[in-house]
């Protein structure tokens, strides 16, 4: 296992369960107590975790995020293939919405050879992007900016995106499950991302394999109300036969 993504999963288990012990984490991942040590220290310079005697407790933010910086170096591989994939729905004329994740960012950057279109997005990361682009329109609406996600958001940005409609809406989540819909832990991204899926003609969701079966606090939307889901493989049989049964396009 990477070093990047071992921290991933220490940081995604602290942030879980409050703490956990450098002896538990050293066994899990077949890795030296010292390796652990250091994977620790990364993450408190991060202001992700605290290092205590023993182990380590979560400095959870209020968002409960884990920062973009450190989310773009995870499932690189997969964003990708997602993106390339997304890409290719996107048509000349098309009005659409990019919510702040590190896979609409990954989409953005696949679309430098667009032209006549509309972007609309809260994530500063996709503006950097997509302002490389003089073909594309490209509208950001303000409001509370999030250092960790570096997006923005609260009633400033909704009101700004309640005014605006789009073609389609590219959205990604941290939970996909049959029974919960889809999910974000941060309650402010989660009222974004719902204001993108009712103003768009189609809702287009973006979600790595370690997506499925996961369960965040907020709901964004039931899983019925996604027209097209774009993954990485093949998820369960469970699944398939959901978008079968609610006429759901799924790509993978």
């Amino acid at each position: 296992m990477l070093s990047t993504e071992r921290k991933f999963k220490i940081a995604e288990m602290v942030n879980r369960n409050g703490g956990i012990k450098t002896s538990e984490l050293s066994d899990m991942f077949s890795v030296s107590e010292m390796t652990v040590l250091r994977d620790l220290a990364s993450l408190e310079k991060q202001g992700i975790l605290r290092r205590v005697y023993g182990g380590a407790v979560s400095e959870r933010n209020m968002s409960g995020e884990i920062s973009s910086t450190f989310r773009e170096k995870i499932h690189t591989l997969e964003k990708n293939i997602i993106a390339q994939k997304a890409a290719q729905l996107v048509k000349e004329g098309d009005s659409i919405f990019l919510d702040a994740s590190t896979t609409s960012l990954a989409l953005a950057k696949r679309l430098y050879i667009k032209k006549n279109i509309t972007v609309v997005t809260n994530g500063l990361n996709v503006i950097n992007e997509i302002q490389k682009n003089n073909n594309i329109r490209l509208i950001c609406p303000g409001g509370e900016f999030l250092y960790i996600s570096m997006n923005f958001v609260g009633s400033y940005t909704e009101t700004f995106l309640k005014n605006l409609n789009a073609d389609k809406a590219f959205i990604s989540s941290s939970g996909i499950s049959i029974r919960a819909g889809v999910t974000d832990p941060n309650l402010l991204q989660a009222s974004i991302k719902k204001i993108m899926i009712e103003n768009s003609s189609q809702t287009i969701l973006l979600a790595d394999w370690s997506k499925f079966d996961e369960i965040t606090l907020n709901k964004v939307c039931l899983l019925e109300d996604v027209d097209i889901i774009i993954t990485d493989k093949k998820p369960g049989n469970n699944y398939l036969q959901f978008f079968n049964r609610n006429n759901k396009k799924i790509y993978y």
